[in-house]
């Protein structure tokens, strides 16, 4: 199956998550196709894949809009095709349950909106890349993170995705794409 994968990334680790993710998609023997929400190609078609997974960055408590403007326009392909979705946000690993809450609902208030129903949803957790930031940026996220439990160590990037929970949910997801398939191909042998 070829597998499309659409990501939404402002600093880079929603990218690197869809990255990771088709490392182990092809691993599973499925071909993927890892592209930005923000530039497609001029001759890009949704239909020319099989199955889909889109994730999206939360910035100020909002997705990247291509990515919005991606799934708004493509619901019903979605919707009739195996599909995933997943939210990075540092809300997840926040030390205070209400922030893990609201991480957790962002991307269920965004797939009610959308009207998008995908076999998957999950959250997870970011990178703060302090060495990224210009001086308010810096100031502000390490405020956030002092808020939410994190590091305040500046001098350096900190990663907290759980590459562990990344690479189930693309095994998950790539069991059911193959299950799927075997049934589609099943009911064909008895037409």
């Amino acid at each position: 199956m070829d597998i499309l994968i659409i990501y939404g990334s402002l600093e880079g680790q929603t990218k690197k998550i869809s990255e990771h993710m088709a490392d182990i998609l092809q691993t599973n023997g499925h071909q993927t196709t890892t592209l930005s929400s923000e530039h497609l190609p001029t001759d890009f078609q949704v239909e020319d894949y099989d199955a889909a997974i889109v994730g999206g960055s939360i910035h100020i408590n909002k997705y990247p809009k291509p990515m919005i403007k991606f799934v708004t326009r493509h619901r019903d392909w979605l919707n009739a095709t195996p599909s995933a979705f997943f939210t990075v946000c540092m809300g997840i690993n926040s030390k205070r349950p209400e922030s893990q809450q609201q991480a957790l609902q962002f991307g269920q208030n965004f797939l009610s909106q959308t009207g998008w129903k995908p076999m998957l949803n999950e959250t997870f957790a970011g990178a703060v890349k302090y060495t990224q930031y210009g001086f308010i940026t810096r100031y502000i996220m390490k405020r956030i993170s002092k808020h939410e439990g994190g590091s305040t160590d500046t001098t350096r990037d900190h990663e907290y995705t759980d590459w562990d929970r990344v690479a189930h949910f693309a095994e998950k997801f790539a069991a059911m794409v193959t299950a799927q398939e075997k049934s589609k191909s099943a009911e064909a042998e008895m037409d």
